[in-house]
C-alpha cells in the first residue's frame, strides 16, 4: 500500500501499527469518552466524540493539530430509522399503551448509578 493511503482505524492498537509501518494519513476513530492516553494515538489524527473528552485531551497535552472533535458515530440504519421509530412511538402513545424510556449505557457500565437513582426517581411514577 501506499503510505499515504488514509488509514481508518476504530482502536489505537490498529492506528498505533498503521503509525509505526510508516503510514502519513492515520485517523484514530477514539474508542471512549474518557479521556486516557492509551486511546490517542502520536502521528494520527485522533477524532473524539464529544467537546468534554477534545478538550480534557488539549489539558493533557495532546497537541491540537492531533485532535478533532467528529461527533457521535451511529451505525447508518438507526439514523435512517429515527423518522420511522419516532411516528412508530408517537403513534404507540397516542394509543394510550405505556411510556417506554430507553436509556444507553456503556459498554463498560459506568452510567450504572445514574440508571439505579434514575429508575428509583421514577418508581412512584409508575402505574401497573
Amino acid at each position: 500500500l501506499d503510505k499515504n493511503s488514509p488509514i481508518i482505524a476504530s482502536h489505537s492498537m490498529v492506528a498505533c501499527a498503521a503509525v509505526a509501518a510508516g503510514f502519513k494519513n492515520v485517523i484514530n476513530l477514539v474508542i471512549d469518552n474518557h479521556a486516557q492516553w492509551f486511546v490517542v494515538v502520536p502521528g494520527a489524527l485522533n477524532l473524539v466524540q464529544g467537546p468534554s473528552n477534545y478538550h480534557s485531551f488539549l489539558k493533557m497535552g495532546v497537541p491540537e493539530k492531533d485532535l478533532a472533535l467528529a461527533g457521535h458515530w451511529i451505525p447508518r440504519d438507526l439514523v435512517e430509522g429515527i423518522p420511522d421509530a419516532c411516528a412508530w412511538r408517537v403513534a404507540r402513545r397516542k394509543a394510550g399503551k405505556p411510556l417506554r424510556i430507553i436509556i444507553p449505557v456503556g459498554g463498560a457500565g459506568a452510567q450504572r448509578k445514574f440508571v439505579v437513582k434514575l429508575v428509583g426517581a421514577l418508581s412512584g411514577l409508575v402505574k401497573e
